[in-house]
């Protein structure tokens, strides 16, 4: 019994000391090391415990601001978006320098961006995130994200162009078409490269032919005849409108 409980408390030992040694801090350039191995096999939450050791145990080292880099990338990875910016700007804030900071500022604005909840939700974040990738467009004219920008502010505005257009269409349910035209309006005026600004042209066309207006509702109408998902429509309308008398206009 003694001889059993002595080898399971040397078996505990070897086993804590191996513990001891995973989690022990390496030097700096060994220690970053460790931490993208863990980060390219996907085991975030290792890799932020490893990249936190940098940060704690060598903060002047000429890993940290590599380490608070892919720190936010790790907290990005596990869809952790506040805490992902909060790494992102700090960086930004504190190592003006870094050679990451271009990465830093795209990813920031994508963090904001992700985080953002859908249309029907507070668009806080998705303004915040076309605000800071417009700032990145004028800071980083020539970098490898610009087309990856500029297709991330056209899904941020996609989105509150959405979040207009639903309510045109809830005043729209409603029987108050007045409220509804400023909606769609407001989308085709404020967003007009999006795929709402289509459908709000749509709808504000008929808007416009129910109130007598056929004139500005056929030019709406020919707007569309080219789109690939209202121009069918749009086309059919036009051709009932030509075919009215002009005595019915």
């Amino acid at each position: 019994m003694n001889t059993l409980r002595i080898s399971l408390t040397i078996l505990l030992l070897i086993a804590s000391c191996a513990v001891r040694e995973t989690i022990a801090p390496l030097e700096p350039a060994g220690e970053f090391r460790r931490a993208m191995s863990l980060y390219e096999s996907r085991k975030y939450v290792k890799a932020i415990e490893s990249l936190e050791r940098i940060l704690f145990n060598f903060p002047s080292s000429e890993y940290v601001d590599d380490a608070q880099y892919w720190l936010g990338r790790a907290h990005l990875e596990l869809k952790a978006y506040d805490q992902a910016i909060v790494e992102f700007d700090y960086l930004i804030r504190h190592f003006s320098n870094s050679a990451l900071l271009e990465d830093a500022f795209f990813f920031r604005a994508r963090s904001y961006l992700l985080s953002a909840p859908d249309y029907d939700r507070d668009p806080s974040n998705l303004e915040r995130a076309v605000r800071l990738f417009d700032e990145f467009l004028t800071r980083f004219p020539n970098s490898k994200y610009t087309d990856d920008v500029k297709n991330e502010i056209l899904n941020a505005r996609d989105l509150l162009a959405r979040k207009e257009l639903e309510n045109g269409k809830i005043y729209e349910k409603l029987k108050e078409p007045d409220a509804a035209l400023l909606y769609y309006g407001y989308v085709i005026n404020n967003y007009p490269e999006t795929r709402s600004a289509d459908e709000a042209r749509y709808r504000k066309a008929r808007l416009s032919e129910d109130k007598g207006r056929i004139d500005e509702a056929l030019e709406m109408y020919r707007e569309l005849i080219d789109d690939e998902e209202w121009g069918e429509l749009a086309a059919r309308r036009v051709a009932e409108l030509e075919k009215r008398p002009p005595a019915d206009q």
